[in-house]
């Protein structure tokens, strides 16, 4: 939940986006809703269909690109149900159109240009006042934050029902939002849009290790774990989704599977051995972690914006710096030099 002062006197419904009040009917309802993230553009587009108006509070303008979506034709699902191969084929034509896209945030930030067209141009169709647009326009290089798919965000957006409010939020007041202009937006129903603790990568778990440690305090200056996976010092913890390992261009799930299979090896390698434990060496996690520094110097990630690829020291902490069929090949099986063991 955002810390927004008066956020407890509100008289009407309030809920995070998260939490989701369904015994909330909003059909001719006054509604706010607050972000533009992620969550926001998915839920924006089908909030505005029953609301009698709908306020966007924004606090900066993210990029969305066209998502193309579609129903497969017949003769595409014959060619899928008969053709020996065909589901890898179209697996790997997608993976490959999003794999390249590695090229633009980490090695020649121009190639965004290309990405950048596409919004633009969805946004130059889709809206059709020209002062609307230049509130949707981001003011930060495209990647820097995350790029959101949609297309029927701005769409919602252009209907006359539907509000963009750009000055910044002052208060919550028992009737809905005041912003930094004195304007009051009376509200039924206040959605909280505004995104998660990503960086938060235990909250609000405790996690303790050897001699006493606890993994909070480990990672109070910037998590770190070799890989994302193991951490030293915490003899058999294994993470999934951990530091290092999220994405701006490619599928998680794939980052995944190669942390399943990472993990698995390392299991397999206790119970073969009949080990106790085993334990990633420091000086280990400690050389993967200054690579992670170093080469994520210069991507479109460190290009000055704030967002969630970051901790609250402005350091990226959450992105892959390379292709994804990298880290695949990085985490194919665990390495038993990088190991103590018992």
């Amino acid at each position: 939940m955002p810390s927004i002062p008066g956020l407890d006197c509100f008289a009407g419904t309030s809920f995070h986006s998260a939490r989701w009040d369904h015994d909330t009917d909003l059909t001719g309802k006054r509604v706010g809703i607050i972000g533009t993230g992620a969550s926001a553009i998915q839920i924006i587009p089908e909030i505005a269909k029953p609301a009698a108006h709908l306020s966007v509070f924004q606090r900066s303008a993210p990029y969305v690109i066209e998502k193309p979506d579609r129903p497969y034709r017949s003769w595409e699902r014959s060619v899928l149900e008969t053709l020996p191969g065909a589901y890898h084929l179209a697996r790997g034509r997608i993976y490959a159109s999003f794999e390249s896209r590695a090229l633009g945030f980490i090695k020649w930030p121009k190639l965004m240009n290309l990405m950048e067209w596409s919004f633009r141009k969805q946004l130059e169709d889709q809206v059709d006042d020209p002062e609307l647009r230049a509130k949707l326009v981001p003011d930060y290089p495209m990647g820097c934050k995350r790029i959101l798919l949609s297309s029927d965000y701005y769409p919602a957006i252009n209907r006359p029902d539907v509000d963009v409010v750009t000055e910044r939020i002052e208060r919550v007041t028992p009737s809905g939002v005041r912003t930094a202009d004195g304007r009051e937006h009376d509200l039924d129903v206040l959605v909280h849009a505004t995104g998660f603790a990503a960086s938060d990568f235990l909250a609000p778990m405790k996690i303790v290790g050897r001699d006493g440690r606890e993994l909070n305090e480990e990672w109070r200056d910037g998590a770190l774990a070799h890989l994302g996976i193991v951490v030293s010092g915490f003899p058999n913890l294994f993470l999934l989704y951990g530091p290092y390992t999220n994405l701006g261009h490619n599928s998680i799930i794939y980052m995944l599977e190669s942390q399943f299979r990472y993990i698995e090896g390392c299991v397999k390698a206790l119970r073969d051995a009949k080990l106790d434990w085993i334990d990633v060496r420091p000086d280990v996690q400690d050389a993967f972690g200054e690579e992670m520094r170093e080469r994520l110097r210069n991507t479109v990630w460190d290009t000055g914006c704030e967002s969630w690829y970051k901790n609250a020291d402005g350091v990226v902490t959450n992105n892959w710096p390379g292709f994804t069929f990298a880290y695949r090949r990085a985490t194919r099986r665990p390495d038993p030099r990088h190991f103590r063991a018992r």
